[in-house]
């Protein structure tokens, strides 16, 4: 019987653990409106509302009209939280061009959000969802109170474009920009690139005017700084050319 009782207790343990952990799960994939798991494709966004780092409330149907990302991390300051935050940052004017809303949301606090976007410049909210609240609503599991890492596009009408399961932190912000211009019709991932080159490219009626002025009569884009460029270069050719003969 002492050899016995030693192995039925762990047994009793194991199988209280195990369903303890069971229904944790159940319970994390349980959402309010009665389906399970993430919020599919086609399913309507709920209409939740937190806190961001400031204090600010900020609604998520307030947002109609405009594509939104709304990412799920599991906590502030964490090598892969910080990676995927730092690439929104980098990528938030492409978003901003495109018409597009970014929300991180996680179960910190409202101080620990507030020192997590000074140290790291994030111009966009990041959610408080102590309560999980929006979690719950879309289906994210949560452990031991950190929200798995899952991303969901909204369509402008307010509806779930896509889902992003078991994301790569460090190049997940593009991936998302491109389907989100898609959704907006902004296409500007390759924005950035064009708009580098075609910085120099306008600035050509101030500096470049000799080189860039040869090239710029064919493309007839600046209109009014192609004939200043060429006209201060034709005069002193045709004087300068007879008197070098005599």
């Amino acid at each position: 019987m002492k050899r016995r009782f030693p192995t039925a207790l762990v047994f009793v343990v194991v199988a209280v653990v195990f369903a303890f952990v069971s229904l944790l799960a159940c319970g994390a994939a349980e959402r309010p409106d009665g389906g399970q798991g993430l919020l599919p494709v086609g399913a309507t966004a709920p209409d939740v509302f937190a806190a961001d780092q400031n204090g600010a409330i900020q609604r998520l149907s307030d947002q109609r009209g405009r594509a939104v990302v709304v990412y799920f991390y599991p906590k502030d300051g964490t090598p892969g939280c910080t990676e995927e935050a730092c690439a929104f940052r980098d990528a938030w004017d492409r978003f901003k061009q495109a018409n597009v809303q970014v929300f991180g949301v996680s179960p910190d606090t409202r101080e620990s959000h507030e020192a997590f976007a000074t140290e790291h410049r994030l111009p966009f909210p990041i959610l408080v969802d102590t309560d999980q609240t929006w979690a719950n609503a879309f289906g994210v599991p949560t452990r031991l109170g950190s929200i798995a890492r899952v991303t969901f596009l909204i369509d402008p009408d307010g509806k779930v474009a896509k889902v992003y399961p078991d994301v790569d932190p460090g190049v997940h912000a593009d991936e998302v920009l491109k389907d989100a211009a898609q959704l907006t019709g902004a296409a500007l991932p390759a924005a950035p690139a064009a708009s580098a080159s075609a910085a120099p490219a306008g600035s050509d009626a101030a500096a470049p005017g000799a080189p860039a002025a040869a090239g710029a009569p064919p493309a007839g884009a600046a209109g009014s700084a192609v004939p200043v460029a060429t006209g201060t270069m034709l005069p002193p050719a045709a004087p300068a050319a007879p008197p070098a003969k005599r």
